[in-house]
Order: structure tokens, then C-alpha cells, then sequence
């Protein structure tokens, strides 16, 4: 059975020691975009009606960061919590069956201005990672004979004081450098040179460090289907790839996979090369996709409450960043 019924929002406005407010019940409209690759995951949240301190609070420097969990499951919210500010709570959500982080990051840029309406409105534009890929520097020495993985490790050390973690990690080659090697730079340049090493992509995403080469997944098959929120027909876009929308799912990532399930009404774009016979088989059986992007919309109080998808099937070649970066622009617009 579906899970999908009764929306739920909340934002996080905190500070660098992770205290601040928390907002429920507001109207609100945002758009996530997603890429696979070292491409920062970006945020545009426009926020209804807050009074004047608490948008005072949110312009000016207290609040550097902000997260946005969404999706379904939660009870409605009564009267008394339309609209209001709380402190942020860390812990988990025992109310909630499919809710989960769509973003965090770094706040660059708050707006506020007044619709023709009575209503006023906050927007405010941020960037995960962005403090640590503009700002984080390596500077250290490795002897002869170090190997890619030691690249990783100093990497790794250079992101410690912004908080990031190591998240997924690649097969490192085993090949060890004959000569000693000066690193001083941006970090972002080096985990560039790293994932080249590797044939692997990196992405910094809320605190986490990730790698993925391309027989690595985020995430097991997850079935989608129209009964499940899909809505409407896929849609070819390049070559095998194509895109769909859907209800919101924070359990879809990046990286990660999904299954169409046997009784998919619509026709399933087949991997290149592959024959008719095989084609066939893959239309009748259902096929697993890899996900290259999302998009997410939304609207508190509006019809928009979506994310749009794209997929190539499992095992195929990676998708032009130009193609990537097309489809996302498109998407946010």
C-alpha cells in the first residue's frame, strides 16, 4: 500500500553550533535541483507571512544553514500549529512514515519583499557544501610510494574541521607513485583529480564525502509505478535516457536505483544495443534504472508537490554533463 497520503514540511534555520527555529503550517513553495556528479546541490525556498522579528532573525547573520524535510505520513496539522516557530528538536520522527532530508546547506542569499496581496514573502537561495568546496584548502606532502587512497585519507583530513565525514568509498587502483607529491590547492581540485583515478564521481552532501564509481549505488531497487505516486508518461530525452515525474520520495536518491514494476502501462526506453527480443523481455519484466538527477517542487498549500526524475538503465554509460545540466536548468525554471 501506497504511503503516500498527508503532506508534510518542515525547514531548519540553524547556526553553526546546530541551534535554531523550526517552521510547520506556513505556506511554502521551493525547488531542489540535484546532479549526479561534483555539481552542489542547490535550493530556492520562498516562505508566506512571517512576522517581522522572525524574518529579521533569518536575514540577518544568525542562521547560516537551512534544511528542508518532506513527504508524507504525518497527521495534519492542527490549528494551533499552522504557522508556527519552534526550536529545532534533533531526534527521530515516531510520527512520520515517509519523511525524510531533501536538503541542507549553506544559506547565500535572503530576499524578502510583498505580493500585490496583503502577503509578504522571504526567499532564500542556498547551497549545499558550498562553504567547504569554495573555501576548503590542502596543503601537505606525500612520499613516493603513496597510492590513491592516501590522496583520500589527506583529502579527508582537510574536511574534517567543516564537519564533513567519509561516506562512500570507491576501489582505490592499487598503483603506487614513484615520486613524492606536494599537495597545495583547493580540496575540490584534488577530489577532481582523485575521482579521476578512481573512474568515479565525487559529491558533498549534507556533511557527507561520497565517491561512486559506476557499478555503485546510493540505494537497493525502490518499485514505482502509478499506484505508487508516478504520474503521467516517461519521457525519452537522450539516446536511452529518460526522465518521469512522481509524488515526492525522499527514499529516491541520487545513485540510487528503481524498478518499474510488471504492470507499467507505458513503454520502457531500452538500452542501447540491446536486441528486439531482450527489449521485449525488459518491457514485459519491468527494468531497473539508475538515477541521475532530481528535481524536486513543491508547494505547502498548492498542487506542486513533485519530483522529477532521470534515469538510464543500470550498467549503461554515464549520461553528457551537458545533457545533465540541460534537463536540470529546464526542470528549475
Amino acid at each position: 500500500m501506497s504511503r503516500n497520503w498527508s503532506r508534510h514540511l518542515e525547514l531548519q534555520l540553524v547556526d553553526n553550533n546546530d541551534k535554531g527555529i523550526s517552521l510547520s503550517g506556513f505556506k511554502v513553495t521551493f525547488k531542489i535541483s540535484w546532479q549526479s556528479g561534483a555539481n552542489p546541490k542547490v535550493a530556492e525556498i520562498k516562505i508566506y507571512n512571517l512576522s517581522e522579528s522572525t524574518s529579521k532573525r533569518i536575514t540577518g547573520p544568525e542562521f547560516t544553514r537551512i534544511r528542508i524535510f518532506a513527504g508524507y505520513g504525518r497527521s495534519v496539522y492542527d490549528e494551533s500549529e499552522v504557522g508556527t516557530v519552534k526550536p529545532v528538536i534533533v531526534g527521530a520522527r515516531s510520527n512520520e512514515t515517509n519523511v525524510g532530508l531533501l536538503f541542507g546547506g549553506d544559506i547565500r542569499l535572503t530576499v524578502t519583499g510583498r505580493e500585490t496581496s496583503p502577503d509578504n514573502w522571504l526567499v532564500i537561495q542556498a547551497i549545499d557544501g558550498h562553504e567547504v568546496i569554495s573555501s576548503a584548502v590542502l596543503s601537505a606532502t606525500l612520499a613516493k610510494g603513496y597510492t590513491a587512497e592516501d590522496m583520500y585519507d589527506l583529502i579527508g583530513n582537510a574536511l574534517k574541521p567543516y564537519g564533513v565525514v567519509s561516506g562512500n568509498r570507491p576501489i582505490f587502483p592499487i598503483t603506487e607513485f614513484p615520486r613524492g607529491y606536494t599537495f597545495h590547492g583547493k580540496v575540490s581540485a584534488y577530489l577532481d583529480r582523485l575521482a579521476s583515478l578512481c573512474g568515479a564521481e565525487w559529491q558533498i552532501l549534507n556533511d557527507r564525502l561520497d565517491l561512486y564509481t559506476p557499478d555503485q549505488i546510493s540505494h537497493e531497487p525502490i518499485n514505482i509505478s502509478s499506484r505508487s505516486g508516478v504520474i503521467g508518461m516517461p519521457q525519452q530525452t537522450s539516446g536511452n535516457e529518460f526522465s518521469l515525474k512522481c509524488l515526492i520520495n525522499p527514499d529516491i536518491q541520487v545513485y540510487g536505483l528503481i524498478k518499474l514494476e510488471n504492470n507499467w502501462p507505458y513503454p520502457v526506453v531500452p538500452e542501447l544495443g540491446t536486441t528486439a527480443a531482450s527489449a521485449n523481455a525488459q518491457r514485459a519484466n519491468g527494468g531497473i534504472y539508475k538515477v541521475y538527477g532530481i528535481v524536486y517542487k513543491g508547494d505547502s498549500r498548492g498542487l506542486e508537490w513533485y519530483m522529477d526524475i532521470m534515469c538510464r538503465p543500470l550498467n549503461s554509460q554515464h549520461p553528457s554533463d551537458e545533457n545533465v545540466n540541460k534537463w536540470s536548468t529546464e526542470k528549475m525554471k
